[in-house]
């Protein structure tokens, strides 16, 4: 056989097979007539659209590299400050993960402190993979926070911080972390509040409320506004309800400090118990309006009480600055440094004292007095509607009460004064009229005929105290 004949034959083999091929290989799908449509439903989108979609992912992905996962091996659950928010709940057969973000190029990472918290070891997944140890540098439970520190050997990509003062409700933001453990996810919302996420929840209430989706892993990462500076920390949620709640940043730029240099921040405090003064108490009081924080408690030895601060005080000024509520107070004496005189304007029986004081240092033995007594609802009618008595082995028993002298509450009218007041039945009666009392024989004396239309009781509730404001009938 000739070459020339062999190539003609592999010629007409090879067409053979590229059509038998054709014959047995399915169709094209385009050849298939579709039951579905393509094809935008406009023809071009608008301009601001186009616009607004590349910068969200431009967004995203400048942002993704510098947040972190941070996987832990917990020795215990640490209890939260009662005034925290909830915690989006995990499931005991997923990772136990948390979100940070990089906040300097030498490996300075910040996350919630609830994520690191009575861990045995830390472990952070950087975006390109590398997985690194951490130690904690400091944390604080008050705020929630933690900076950790690792060390990448390399300059690290970073998040710059903003300003969460200007944030403004309405504004876009992206939520990125890790939940469920599902690395560097990236959720949009907007802010939907500021400031008193859960209502009185003490001293650091200011949260920034987002619709943006907060999951399990979530807790650390940063919310992050259209320029891609950090305005927020994620850090809870409320329950089963697209809701979610981030630390304002300038807080944690106030502490950052003090993690780094210290270990931890030293919060100022007074050794007060406060409450808000209410419209009736502020009659009680005899003052010309709501305002001020109302002192209920003074803890022996601490700074308010070598300042001369006493039960029945009410703090209208702190240092210069008015004082209209509790929170107001909380926030400003907690942010002072330890050590520093303030001076303090207090209305004391009707009339305003200078006080000056020497902050001193919060404790966590003292954490309860540092939040606000729950006040009772002001009464909606003038009638007492209280039964007292004096205290005796056998009522101390059957209240479980461990004092042994004083003036108990024992019934309380339905529908009267004291019981919308919140007065129950087992709370004594420490002050009449701001007048000491543990006999009924000072109650009637401290009532003074019952000439007021309004009085003033100092409930004890186990530990706690508070004032409430007791119309009579007529």
């Amino acid at each position: 056989m000739s070459t020339k004949t062999a190539c003609c034959l592999w010629s007409v083999a090879g067409s053979a097979a590229v059509v038998a091929w054709l014959v047995l290989a399915p169709a094209p799908a385009q050849a298939e007539k579709r039951f579905w449509r393509e094809g935008g439903l406009l023809a071009e989108p608008s301009a601001e659209l186009i616009r607004l979609n590349r910068s969200l992912t431009q967004l995203a992905a400048r942002v993704q590299p510098a947040v972190v996962q941070i996987g832990v091996e917990k020795e215990r659950e640490e209890e939260l400050p009662q005034d925290h928010p909830p915690l989006p709940e995990e499931s005991p057969d997923r990772p136990r993960v948390g979100s940070g973000f990089i906040i300097s190029e030498d490996g300075f990472i910040l996350t919630n402190h609830h994520v690191i918290a009575e861990v045995r070891e830390i472990e952070v997944e950087l975006y390109d993979g590398r997985t690194l140890p951490a130690k904690v540098v400091g944390k604080d439970r008050r705020t929630d926070l933690a900076l950790l520190k690792v060390e990448a050997g390399s300059a690290l990509p970073v998040l710059p911080l903003g300003d969460s003062d200007r944030v403004e409700i309405g504004e876009l933001v992206l939520a990125v972390g890790n939940p469920f453990g599902l690395e560097h996810t990236v959720t949009i919302g907007v802010v939907s509040r500021k400031g008193h996420g859960f209502g009185r929840f003490g001293f650091f209430d200011d949260f920034l409320q987002t619709d943006a989706a907060i999951s399990p892993g979530n807790s650390g990462g940063p919310l992050v506004n259209m320029r891609g500076e950090v305005v927020g920390i994620n850090a809870a949620i409320i329950p089963r309800q697209r809701i979610g709640f981030a630390v304002p940043v300038n807080l944690a730029k106030s502490i950052l400090p003090q993690l780094r240099e210290h270990g931890e921040v030293a919060w100022g405090f007074l050794g007060i118990g406060i409450q808000d003064v209410t419209g009736p108490l502020a009659r009680a009081l005899d003052l010309s309006g709501k305002q001020g924080a109302l002192v209920t408690h003074v803890l022996p030895g601490l700074a308010a009480a070598k300042a001369g601060l006493q039960r029945g005080d009410v703090i209208v000024d702190f240092d210069g600055a008015a004082i209209t509520e509790v929170r107001h107070l909380q926030q400003r004496v907690a942010r002072t440094p330890v050590g520093t005189t303030v001076n303090l304007k207090v209305v004391r029986r009707g009339r305003i004292e200078a006080v000056t004081a020497v902050i001193g240092k919060f404790g966590a033995e003292v954490e309860v007095l540092a939040r606000p007594e729950e006040p009772p609802a002001p009464p909606p009618k003038e009638v007492m509607g209280l039964t007292v008595e004096e205290l005796t082995p056998e009522t101390a028993k059957k209240f479980k009460l461990t004092v042994e002298k004083g003036v108990i509450v024992t019934e309380i009218a339905k529908g009267s004064a004291a019981a919308r007041a919140g007065v129950r039945p087992g709370d004594l009666l420490a002050e009449v009229d701001q007048t000491p009392v543990t006999t009924l024989e000072e109650v009637n004396h401290a009532l003074k005929g019952w000439t007021r239309s309004v009085h003033l009781f100092l409930i004890q509730r186990g530990a706690s105290f508070f004032y409430v404001a007791v119309g009579k009938e007529g």
